[in-house]
C-alpha cells in the first residue's frame, strides 16, 4: 500500500496509551483503505472475528484487532479518512502470548515462547524463512538463530504433514478453530490476498 496515492501510517507513542476507548499501547497504525471505496472492509473483518469470539468465547481467533474511523489531519492539511486501529504485537492488551523479549526476563529455550510471525510476500524483514510451497514467514520482532530455526521447523513440519494428507497429526499440531474462523473471515470478505499473502498473520505458542 506504500506504492498507493494515499500513504498508510504507523504510529508510535511516547508512552503506552488509550485511544479512542481502545486499551493502552504505543503501537498503532492509521490504514489509508485507498484500494476499498466503501473504506468499510477492514472494521467489517474485524467486526466478524470478534462476534466469532463473542458466540464462541473458548475457542477461535486468540485476539482481533480493535479499530475507528478518523479524519486525519496531518500537519494542518486534512488528508481523508483513515481507519485507526491497534497495531498486531504481543502484549498484554493485545495477543498474549509469551514474550521472549519480555523486559528484565533472560532469554531460555525457544519452546518456551510465542511467536508472532507474519505471512507477507515482500519478505523486507531480517528474521524470515519460506517454506517448500513458497509460503514466506516473517518475524515482526527481534529474533535470534535458536527462534529462528525452532519456529521454521514447526511451520514446515506441518505444512509437509498436510501435504502428505497426514490430517490428524496436523491438526494435534495446530489451533484447529482459529484456522476455521480465518478461512471464514477470507472467505466472507472475499479477500484474494491468500494466494500471494500480504499481512496475514499467525502465531505459535
Amino acid at each position: 500500500t506504500q506504492q498507493m496515492p494515499k500513504k498508510s501510517f504507523a504510529v508510535k507513542l511516547d508512552s503506552k496509551s488509550g485511544v479512542l476507548d481502545m486499551k493502552p499501547h504505543k503501537r498503532w497504525v492509521l490504514l489509508a483503505n485507498w484500494k476499498d471505496r466503501t473504506l468499510m472492509r477492514n472494521d467489517v473483518a474485524f467486526g466478524i472475528a470478534k462476534k466469532f469470539k463473542e458466540v464462541f468465547p473458548n475457542d477461535g481467533i486468540k485476539w482481533n484487532p480493535s479499530g475507528q474511523h478518523v479524519e486525519l489531519v496531518y500537519n494542518g492539511v486534512h488528508v481523508g479518512n483513515y481507519y485507526l486501529c491497534e497495531q498486531i504485537k504481543i502484549d498484554g492488551n493485545r495477543l498474549d502470548i509469551n514474550d521472549p523479549y519480555e523486559e528484565g526476563d533472560a532469554f531460555t529455550a525457544p519452546e518456551d515462547y510465542g511467536y508472532l510471525l507474519e505471512c507477507d510476500d515482500a519478505y523486507d524483514e531480517k528474521w524470515k524463512f519460506i517454506t517448500a510451497n513458497y509460503i514466506p514467514f516473517l518475524f515482526k520482532d527481534d529474533a535470534n538463530d535458536a527462534m529462528l530455526s525452532y519456529a521454521s521447523t514447526f511451520v514446515r513440519g506441518l505444512e509437509d504433514k498436510l501435504a502428505g494428507g497426514k490430517y490428524s497429526e496436523a491438526r494435534s499440531s495446530m489451533d484447529y478453530t482459529s484456522l476455521v474462523d480465518f478461512l471464514l473471515i477470507q472467505d466472507l470478505m472475499m479477500n484474494s490476498e491468500m494466494k500471494h499473502p500480504k499481512s496475514c498473520y499467525t502465531y505459535i505458542t
